[in-house]
């Protein structure tokens, strides 16, 4: 189901480049070089052995601030491919367009999807399409600058796992709750009442409209 595996993908991007702020998607290129640097070193600890990488904490903050609708073990695939898609220079729209496939999605979790959808697909398409419309107009900025920095690294002999973790570290680093909620609010601005009314009422899950007001 195309709409699903495009959706999927959305929710798990969006997340982590589609909410950046302007400010960050202009900052200068000698500001990204001393990000990376920076970045490249374990962000915490928890309690005195394990280590919480910058892609758990991406995971954590899309669970936190963006959306539950995935398991930790989804987002840890989908966020692995997207940084080797960046790391391969991969054109915007063909990563985001395969970050999943349908059957990565469990029964449940399509049975969400086909509740939101459910009687409200017109000729513009349904609530989720209009989401994802949403969601593609505010991505490729941010795709885009983090791929100049991993091209620039890759320049300077950076290994490939540097530039993988520099991927999460930069996709984490961009989540705030005010640019998620920029972002839920311009989906739910995009929504007719009813359109509005069984995303809210039935995909819950897939965006936390409570976490911001909404």
């Amino acid at each position: 189901m195309p709409r699903t595996s495009l959706l999927a993908a959305a929710l798990t991007v969006s997340v982590c480049l589609a909410n950046a702020s302007v400010a960050s998607a202009a900052s200068s290129s000698s500001a990204q070089a001393s990000h990376a640097s920076i970045s490249a070193r374990p962000a915490l600890l928890q309690g005195s052995q394990t280590l919480v990488t910058p892609k758990q904490t991406a995971i954590n903050k899309i669970k936190t601030l963006l959306t539950t609708f995935f398991t930790d073990q989804q987002l840890s695939r989908i966020l692995d491919r997207l940084a080797e898609d960046i790391y391969a220079n991969k054109p915007f729209k063909e990563s985001f367009n395969a970050l999943v496939a349908p059957n990565d999605l469990t029964a449940s979790q399509a049975m969400i999807i086909m509740k939101v959808e459910s009687g409200l697909q017109g000729a513009s398409g349904g609530p989720l399409t209009k989401a994802l419309a949403v969601l593609l107009r505010r991505f490729e900025p941010y795709y885009n600058n983090i791929s100049k920095t991993i091209t620039a690294m890759k320049k300077n002999r950076r290994t490939k796992a540097d530039c993988l973790n520099q991927v999460h570290v930069m996709m984490a680093g961009y989540l705030t709750k005010a640019n998620v909620a920029l972002v839920l609010t311009d989906i739910k601005s995009s929504l007719t009442s009813k359109e509005w009314q069984s995303m809210r009422s039935n995909g819950a899950t897939l965006f936390l409209w409570g976490k911001h007001g909404l």
